[in-house]
Order: C-alpha cells, then structure tokens, then sequence
C-alpha cells in the first residue's frame, strides 16, 4: 500500500506565497509576540566558518540559514542551573513537554522524558544525536527517550522549528532537535550541582566530568570520555501543601479508589454497597466522607517525583587521515533506574460468611450514590463482595532503562566535495518491575475466596498481617527493547554562479537504508501479579526496513536572494512508498533586514510500538465515568450508565493497532530578522502546520462525554455496562472475560490538527565599563489550535482551552526572559530569569457546571557566579524564588497527583542550587 500522494512543488511554492501574504498582514495586525527558544548568547555566537546545520546537508556560514534555527549552548544553560536533557527542552517555549520524569509514577511510560514542538506529540519531532538518529524507548516507543542523552558530552543543541521531512524522512514533521557533542576537547573538567529545595522531599544531586586529548590539527588525533551521574530524591504529594489534598469535587476533582473505601465495603446480593464503620472511617490516613462512606483519596497517596538514578558515559575517538579525510568512532551507554510509589493496593474478593470477619448487619451503612436500593436491609445470606484498599500498604513500582548508540563516521572534502558516511546502531532496552506491595493475590484468597485470617474491616490481626506481607513479591514484569541500525552516506558539490550572485549554487545528494525490530514479552511474573499489572500475558515483535534517497540544491539568485530545494522518497517494507519536499527562501535587502520562509510536507510513519505493543488494562485518564457525561445525573441514568458506575473510575485498553496508517501534514513558515542597532537582534517567525491521520488514542473524557456518537469505543461486560477500577482485578482477568467492561483507547489514526502561531526573539548585548549585560527574552504566542479528536467528531479550537484535550493546553503565550551580567575580567557573573505561562481554561468544569480558569504561571530564577581563579568557578542559585506554586487545575495527571499540572509545574517550590566547576588542565 503506498502513501497518500503528497502537494506538488508547484502547489508548494504557490501556497507558500499565498500565506506569505497573508502572514505578512497578520504580523502588521498582531502585538509582536511570539517564540523562538532561549538562543545563545551574543558571546557564544557562531562566527562565519562554513558549517553544516541542522535542517541542511550544505556548508555555509549559520547566520544565512533560511531555516528558523536556534542554537542553545550547553555552558549558558548550566549557567541557569540547568543538569539534565528534560531540563533543557523545558527551556525551549516552542516545546510542551508530553512526558516527564514526574510522568513515571504508576505508568507505563518507560522511565524517560521526551520532547514535543508544537503540542504535536513527542513522535512528531525528531530527536537526533550528532546529525544521527537513536532508537526509540521501547515502553513508549513513539519517541526518543531523552533522559538516555548523555548530558555531559553536549556541546550545544541545535532546534530546528519547522518540518524536515524532505531531509529526515520520518517523525520531523514539527522540527528537529539535533544534541551536538564536543569536538576536539581538550583538557579535564569536573563538575558537581547539589539541590536542595527550602521544603522537605526532592533533594537531588550531579556530577560529571570530560576528559580530552589531542589535537587534530597538530597531533592528528583526538580521544574524549565523559561521564555523569544523577539523583533524584523522592517527594510526596503530602510533601506539598498544593497537592496533599487531592481531591476537591466542586472544582471537578473527585479523586477517591470508591469504592475502595477503608475501612471496607460490602456490596451485598441486591446490589448495593454497604460501608463498614462509617462515618467514624477509624485507620484511613487520606479520608473523606463527601459521597457517604470512608472513600480513600489516592491522589494524596503519591509521588510528586519518584526517585531515580542515571548514570551515563561516551567515549569518541576521532582520527586525522591522509587527503584531508577524518574518521570518528564514538559509543555511549546510560543506565537510569526509576522507582515510584503510585498510594495503596484495592482489593475486591468474595468473602466467606464462616469467616470471622464477615460483616453484621450492625456495623454497616448504605451507600445511596453505589446502590439500587437502599431502602431495603442488607443481605448477608447470599454472600457478597468485600472491596477495600488497605492503607499499610505500599505500592512501589518503576523501571530500568539502558540506550546504547555506537557510531561510525568517515568524513572528508576533496575535489571541490565534501562528504560524510555514516554506520549508526543503537538500541534502548526496558524492564517494568515491581519492587513494593505488590500481592499474589491467589495468596490472599486462595480459590478465589477472601482468606478467614484477613479483616477487610478493621486492624489485621498478627496472622492476617503475616499473611498479607507474604503475598507481596518483587520482580520484572515485563521486557522491552527497541533496536535500530543505519547506514548513511550524503555528498555536496558547488555548481558554479550561474546568476553571478557572488555565490556558487551548491548540490547535495545522499542515501540511506535503516532497519528496526521491537520485542515486548511478559515475564512468568507477571501471571502472579496480573492483577496490579493489567498486562495480559503476551509475547510481540515486529521490523521493518527503510531504503531513501533525498537531494538538496541550493540556488543564489543574487546576493539578496537565495533559494533551497530538498526532495526526499522513503520506501518501507510494511506500508509503501512516500515523496516530501520544502521549498526555502531567504531574502535580505539591507544589512539590518532579512526575510525567511519555507513550505514542505511531511510525514510520521507509525512506529513498531503503536503497531506491535502488547494490550494493557489501566484506569482510564479521567475522574470518574460520570464525568461530563449526559446519563450520569438524576433522571438520566440507564442500564448501562447506572450511578454506580458514573461515580467509579473506569478501565481503559491500551495497545498496538496492525492498520495504522501514516500521518501526513503541510507545513509553512514566514520569519523576518531586524538587526536596528548594533548587538540587538530581533525576530519574528510565523508558523502553519495541518496535521492529518493523527495517530493518538480518542481520550477517555471525549468517549464518556459522548457515549452515544463513540459507542463503538465502548466495550460493555456480561451485565451490559463498564467495570470499575476497582473490580480490574475480580473481574478483568484477563480482559476478554465477560465479565469485564471498559473502552478502547488502543492507538487509532483519529482525524486532524491544525495549528499556527508566532515565535518572538529578541537579543541585546551591551559593552560597559562595569561588565557586560546580556537581555533575551523568547516567547510563543499560539493563535490557532484546531484539534479533531476521533474520525468525524468536531473541529475544536484548543488555544488557551485544555478541555478533553492534550495533556498540556495550546498556550496563548508563554516566554522565557533572561538578563545576564559579566564583569570585565569574567570574575563575577549574575542573571535573572522568568519563565511565563498564560492563563487557560480547565479541562474539567465545576460541581455546578461552570467553567474553572487556570491561573497564569510565572517563576523568576536568579543565580550569581564567582570565578577566584581560571580554573575554578562557583555558581550559587535559587530557582522559584518566590516560592510560587503552581496555579490549581482539575486536569488528571499521568502519576494519579491532581491539583497541578506535573509537566510544566515546579513542584520543588522555591529550590537552592550549588554548582561547583574545575578544569586541571
């Protein structure tokens, strides 16, 4: 099957003057907002040697790219306090980060972090290592794990905010974010950077160093190894003030395990729900009575920040050859190991009316909201259900994650050629585990049957308790690997100036073939603990194989203008054969002024993950099924949509989809660079992207929301309506009995996004006697984010509005302001910064059905550098330093905490950093 045949050049070029136009009349009408990402710093510009940038394969100077390119230097971010890879994306306003290291509490994520320009998802921007790509996580295997980065190697990221298809092939279709490694080091660094927030919980620490020897040039070669070593410290979500309740129903958060209440609950024959000690609740650490019975609010019961560990190194040892040639061999390894406490086990088993336990009649209250009829006495003579969650329990659970990349380069220019072929192989492997808590719960009720020794009601005795703590096993649940391998070879040759622009028109042409295999296996643990996991026994793999071809020809018409033409066909051996290609120009008709714009397509191919990934039940990402949901009110409840199942968290089912088909988009940018005075620069990028085919799945807010029009999303259990959490365990072994109901939230090619906005950066430098000051404020301004969730449903514009939609909203402007100072001989430094989110409208409504707004987010960071000698250098810093926390959001985070979004919050609050540098040589 081939692909959808993309726009033609000629179509291309005549939209892209279209919007031009229109882009030019939008930015004479509109405030100059928008973003770029922080850019380097006047001292850390590059000069006008002829390099090779990202979103290019021609030498030339960086300054006449006509791509809208900014470079971040990794030593100005350390100077911000700035330690790891996910910390360097979140200083990037044209990124939303979707996944984090927050993220990996009670997940599946795969313990990483991951980058996401243009709110399009983390599969949509390219992540690339020295011009190279690297395999994807194999546990979220859409995109590159950027915690496997090795920090310590960079040198400097490259951030590409358009597509890059016609050069890249697959995933560049919101840009590319290229790590460049140190070249040609010299000397031994070390470094250490403590944290230590003014609250207690999240203390985290660094080190690492860089070893380099040799010098190209005059001993023809040169060997670096760096390594680093990271960790972060548990914090609780009772650690902080803003999330230690979380659970709030008038403002749309009504976060409990109901009906794992604690003490426990009896849902009799009749079907109704019965609480045992209420409402003194005795032994419940997160209690609330506000559905009237001892409900145990989980969302306290978790990490704000799992602890975790990284360790990582690289080594590159690059050669001088004969004929102006150069090889490069170079290997990196990271090993990072997370580990999470996601609140306590819930438990859901029949009991046995012999058991000592077994409830009476004297001790029990009905439930109104879970039961049919409350009216009617307690049934204990047919038996019943005990569901309970036990609050000494501890569930602890993570992953270990290890990414290897080995590269070979060989490199040279001759005969009016510059060439460069490249081996690349890498590989990232996974294993889920549980390390805490977690039962083998044929242990705890034998036959299916509650054990007589447990009481689901009250303390346990020394038996039950040793009972229990016997269930409880450790291991690996699941393995996972993903492993790609590449061979690469590109060449470009100067045509002559055949406009007598001053410059030659340069050629460039290369190749690639590439491979990729995933596995995903369960492991014989896994049986045991089935129950905690929802992961259905399984063993899956799937490859393919890529061959492309692409050319870039870039054409001087005169000394003004410039034009650049790239062409890319990429075959797969799974789904067919597709052609993208960008048209770029950069025009500059005086010194001071300079105008850029581009028009591509694009293209994402689905990745073996979403194809291939084993199925997996997990509570669905929404408050309860009842939750915007038209049955779910007195008077509207039906068979399927009873109110017991409205005020319950559901299940959704989670895996790969064999007939997924590409993502296809358009894309188009307009930018204008103004340099007034000298030292100041400023400018103005505009940016359209129309993404069709999206691979996602249909959230579980917009199925419950519109239970009818998404019918075919839903599947019901032998009782004609959907199960609980809760029940996941009694009844959702696996998840094809029929006694389980939930939805479908496996991957799906579900309609379109179309965004655009502005990205705004301004610089200045300036020289005085008393040092040298540096401002640098870059922002985003979001104007359009229309999102079409599932195949025919709505068209909704999602700017400064999260409701049923991404995980972060389409912000309308966010900016990251610096100022900076240098004293004259570099002794002392010091800067400030602020990074800026508007206000926005809550994904979840109030009690009473009123919109919730998010308030605006503003933290300002501020640090100070003393340097006593050439070798030693000591920055202190705060970050928060005004102890801001986060505005309060009714949104449903991946790792169960609710009261604040985890992917752009600090939930450190107000942070003191020390950083300590030494170079011996």
């Amino acid at each position: 099957m081939s692909m959808p045949s993309p726009i033609s050049v000629r179509s291309l070029v005549k939209r892209f003057m279209i919007v031009s136009m229109c882009a030019c009349i939008g930015a004479l009408s509109m405030p100059a907002m928008a973003q770029q990402a922080p850019a380097a710093s006047a001292s850390d510009t590059a000069d006008l040697q002829e390099i090779v940038v990202t979103g290019s394969m021609i030498k030339r100077p960086a300054a006449e790219t006509a791509e809208a390119i900014t470079i971040l230097k990794s030593d100005s971010l350390k100077d911000q306090g700035v330690v790891n890879v996910e910390q360097v994306i979140n200083t990037l306003t044209s990124a939303a980060p979707t996944v984090n290291i927050a993220a990996n509490v009670g997940s599946f994520s795969g313990g990483g972090s991951y980058a996401n320009l243009r709110h399009l998802g983390n599969g949509s921007t390219l992540v690339l290592l020295d011009g190279q790509r690297v395999a994807n996580n194999a546990f979220n295997g859409n995109a590159v794990d950027l915690s496997g980065i090795p920090f310590s190697a960079i040198d400097s990221v490259q951030v590409l905010r358009e597509g890059a298809s016609a050069l890249y092939g697959s995933d560049a279709i919101a840009g590319v974010i290229n790590f460049i490694t140190k070249k040609d080091y010299q000397g031994l660094e070390v470094q250490g950077n403590f944290d230590k927030p003014q609250e207690t919980g999240g203390n985290s620490g660094q080190a690492d160093f860089i070893f380099g020897h040799g010098d190209l040039a005059s001993d023809g070669y040169n060997l670096m190894i760096t390594g680093n070593y990271s960790k972060q410290q548990e914090l609780r979500a009772t650690q902080r003030a803003f999330s230690a309740e979380g659970f709030d129903p008038a403002a749309g958060i009504p976060n409990t395990n109901n009906p794992g209440s604690w003490p426990g609950s009896f849902a009799d024959a009749n079907g109704n729900l019965w609480q045992s000690g209420y409402p003194a609740c005795v032994g419940n650490p997160q209690l609330t009575t506000a559905f009237g019975n001892c409900a145990y609010r989980y969302s306290a019961a978790t990490d704000l920040l799992p602890e975790s560990h990284a360790a990582s190194g690289m080594v590159a040892f690059t050669k001088a050859l004969p004929a102006n040639n150069q090889l490069q061999v170079q290997y990196f390894y990271t090993q990072s190991e997370v580990n999470g406490y996601s609140g306590p086990m819930f438990y859901d088993f029949p009991m046995n009316p012999a058991s000592p336990y077994y409830p009476k009649a004297s001790q029990l209250t009905c439930i109104p909201s879970q039961s049919i009829n409350c009216g009617l006495p307690v049934d204990l003579a047919d038996g019943g259900n005990a569901i309970w969650s036990d609050p000494n329990n501890s569930r602890y659970g993570g992953v270990l994650n290890t990414a290897e990349r080995a590269l070979v380069t060989f490199s040279g220019s001759n005969a009016g050629w510059d060439y460069s072929t490249d081996f690349n192989y890498s590989q990232n492997k996974n294993n889920n585990r549980w390390t805490g808590g977690i039962p083998n719960e044929a242990v705890l009720a034998p036959g299916g049957v509650l054990s007589n020794l447990i009481n689901p009601f009250g303390p346990q005795s020394a038996a039950g308790q040793a009972l229990i703590n016997s269930s409880y096993i450790n291991g690996v649940y699941q393995l996972g690997e993903d492993k790609r391998w590449s061979l690469d070879a590109y060449a470009s040759h100067p045509l002559g100036d055949a406009f007598n622009a001053g410059t030659p028109a340069t050629f460039a042409i290369g190749a690639t073939v590439n491979g990729e295999r995933y596995a995903s296996t369960t492991t014989p643990y896994n049986t045991l603990v089935i129950a905690a996991t929802g992961l259905t026994d399984s063993a899956v793999e799937g490859s393919r194989n890529v061959q492309a071809g692409y050319l870039e020809l870039d054409v001087p018409i005169t000394k003004s203008l410039d034009l650049d033409l790239s062409d890319r066909q990429d075959k797969y051996s799974d789904f067919g054969t597709t052609n993208n290609a960008k048209l770029s120009v950069r025009y500059q008709p005086l010194d001071f002024l300079t105008f850029r714009g581009a028009a591509s397509t694009g293209f994402r191919a689905p990745t073996l993950f979403q194809l291939y990934s084993p199925p997996f039940l997990t509570a669905s990402n929404s408050p309860t099924m009842g939750s915007g949901n038209p049955f779910c009110s007195p008077g509207h409840y039906t068979a399927e949509w009873t109110q017991a199942v409205c005020n319950t968290q559901g299940l959704g089912l989670n895996g790969g989809n064999k007939n997924l088909g590409p993502e296809t988009s358009q894309n188009f940018d307009l930018g204008v660079i103004i340099s007034p005075i000298q030292d100041m620069g400023i400018t103005l990028d505009y940016y359209r992207i129309i993404l069709k085919n999206v691979v996602q799945d249909v959230p579980a807010s917009a199925i419950y929301a519109d239970p009818t029009a998404l019918a075919s999303y839903i599947i019901t259990n032998s009782s004609g309506t959907l199960t609980p959490s809760v029940a996941e365990a009694n009844e959702c072994t696996p998840y094809t009995a029929p006694t389980c109901g939930y939805i479908n939230q496996n991957f799906q090619n579900t309609g379109k996004i179309v965004t655009d906005g502005f990205d705004l950066s301004i610089q200045y430098q300036q020289r005085t006697a008393i040092g040298t000051f540096h401002e640098d404020l870059e922002g985003t301004s979001i104007t359009q984010f229309l999102e079409q969730q599932y195949n025919g449903g709505p068209e909704t514009n999602l700017v400064g509005n999260q409701q049923i939609s991404l995980e972060l909203p389409a912000y309308r402007w966010e900016h990251n302001l610096r100022v900076d100072w240098t004293s004259p001989e570099s002794m002392f430094g010091a800067g400030l910064s602020n990074r800026f989110y508007s206000s926005y409208i809550d994904e979840y409504t109030n009690a009473d059905g009123s919109q919730r707004k998010v308030g605006s987010y503003s933290l300002w960071d501020a640090y100070a550098v003393y340097k006593p000698t050439a070798k030693l250098a000591v920055l202190f810093g705060i970050k928060n330093m005004f102890d801001t926390s986060p505005p309060f959001t009714n949104a449903q985070n991946d790792n169960f905490s609710a009261g604040y979004n985890s992917l752009v919050a600090d939930p450190l609050l107000r942070n003191f950093y020390i950083n300590l540098k030494y170079t011996f040589f």
